[in-house]
């Protein structure tokens, strides 16, 4: 039976460069399970196929605007009956629990940037199959971070390695951070903080917006309403996990 390492949260303070350190001199140890395995030298992902085999995605009848599975509701869940998103409807890989949310801290708050390499094929066949031929456009990152954000590390390889068409048209100014916000709070936070560059051109009619963790919609509904202002008629979503 395979063992389990400790989680990223329980894991210990990140040292400043231990982590690409680390990746470089044992790349084939995987985050789930520990294990060594052997990684081809063009997959770099650190999850052996075991484990990804194990990870559960999103199946069953799901809501029509957020992606939230649906128990005894009818479309649409409970949550977006209530709350009105610029985006016609969002789909996730993922729930945001266990083997997944550890596996988003790893690539978020240590650093495990390989991480990139397993995210970016199961992105690049859910575009595929839910919204094939349509331009992503990524979520833009707090001016801070840059090309050094999760998202945009994600979006160079649906480029490079899946041909997705990838528009890099919005900015996002510095703020206030959203995670202890609710989705009326993250909404007046963002506010006038995310437009689309000038001098791009026209957009496409249609556009998947991308991210990696679904928590509010907040967010994907800003970016959503700045695109729709600069003529695109429809917005969809898309993101690695979905907070339930």
């Amino acid at each position: 039976m395979k063992r389990r390492v400790a989680s990223a949260e329980n894991a210990g303070p990140a040292v400043p460069g231990t982590a690409v350190v680390l990746e470089a001199l044992f790349p084939g140890r995987c985050l789930v399970c520990g294990e060594w395995m052997p990684i081809p030298p063009k997959s770099r992902a650190p999850v052996c196929p075991d484990c990804a085999a194990d990870l559960l995605p999103m199946v069953g009848r799901l809501c029509s605007r957020c992606g939230t599975p649906l128990v005894s509701e009818d479309g649409t869940c409970c949550r977006c009956r209530g709350t009105e998103f610029a985006f016609l409807g969002h789909r996730s890989l993922f729930p945001y629990s266990g083997t997944v949310r550890d596996l988003m801290a790893h690539y978020k708050i240590r650093g495990r940037r390989s991480l990139a390499f397993f995210f970016a094929p199961l992105l690049a066949g859910m575009l595929s199959s839910a919204y094939a031929g349509l331009d992503v456009v990524p979520v833009p990152p707090r001016p801070h971070k840059g090309r050094r954000d999760g998202v945009e590390r994600i979006a160079r390889i649906l480029e490079r390695r899946h041909g997705v068409r990838v528009r890099r048209v919005l900015r996002r100014t510095e703020g206030a951070a959203q995670k202890t916000l609710d989705f009326a709070a993250r909404q007046r936070n963002l506010e006038g903080r995310i437009r689309v560059l000038a001098g791009i051109g026209a957009l496409p009619e249609s556009i998947v917006l991308m991210d990696d963790v679904f928590t509010t919609g907040a967010t994907m509904d800003a970016c959503a309403r700045a695109l729709l202002s600069a003529g695109v008629r429809t917005v969809y979503a898309a993101s690695i996990a979905i907070d339930l």
